[in-house]
């Protein structure tokens, strides 16, 4: 499959992704859960990091997706579609700008993992997937301990647990993928990392405190034990 063909097949995910998102929305999902299962499923994008040929499609691919995050609020009010998809993974207490932070992160990372070390930037983004969006969703739901950082919005402890738990499964999946060698103690670094970042970062920051932070811990930690 050519660089081009694979990137076809990335649009049409993505596609269907939103259109998911639109669908479970209208069906009465909150746009916060329908958001959140957004988070989680972006992370695929990173299995896919070992299949490029070239890194020109998919830098051309998260770029687009940071223009088309930033358009669609704007034509959001002439164009449908676009609004439905606004009110479906925002209101409440997310905002737009989250996720064209989100999608900013995963530009930065993506070309940061192609181009010079895959496993920090692939954990980072992975710990923002499966840490922050399931941990936001368990703390919503089940979350009975609440606490807040200056600056930040309320958490609970459960939801911060699980965002570090879910980060520790983050740093797993990128060290079989890029990192077999990666130590178990790391991971429980990278894991106490994203729940620290997530807990501390100032409001409708999260989105680029946490892979930041992982990023740089992953990269020193693989730096130390080179």
């Amino acid at each position: 499959m050519t660089d081009f063909e694979f990137g076809v097949l990335w649009l049409a995910i993505l596609a269907g992704g939103l259109a998911a998102c639109i669908a479970l929305h209208a069906v009465g999902v909150a746009s916060t859960y329908v958001r959140d299962l957004l988070h989680v499923g972006a992370g695929i994008w990173i299995a896919g990091w070992p299949w490029w040929q070239g890194r020109l499609v998919p830098v051309v691919i998260v770029l687009a997706a940071v223009v088309a995050t930033i358009v669609v609020p704007l034509v959001a009010s002439r164009i449908g579609l676009a609004a439905r998809l606004v009110r479906s993974v925002s209101g409440d207490d997310e905002r737009w700008t989250g996720l064209v932070h989100y999608t900013v992160s995963y530009a930065m990372f993506t070309i940061v993992g192609l181009v010079v070390a895959p496993f920090p930037a692939a954990a980072a983004l992975l710990a923002l997937s499966l840490g922050d969006g399931i941990g936001g969703a368990v703390g919503r739901k089940l979350g009975r301990h609440h606490y807040q950082t200056p600056g930040g919005k309320p958490k609970s402890v459960e939801g911060s647990i699980v965002v570090a738990l879910g980060a520790c499964a983050a740093a797993v999946i990128a060290a079989q993928l890029f990192a077999p060698a990666f130590a178990w103690p790391g991971i429980v670094v990278l894991g106490i990392v994203a729940a620290l970042a997530e807990a501390l970062s100032p409001r409708g920051t999260d989105n680029l405190v946490i892979p930041v932070a992982v990023w740089m811990t992953a990269s020193l930690l693989t730096w130390s034990s080179s």
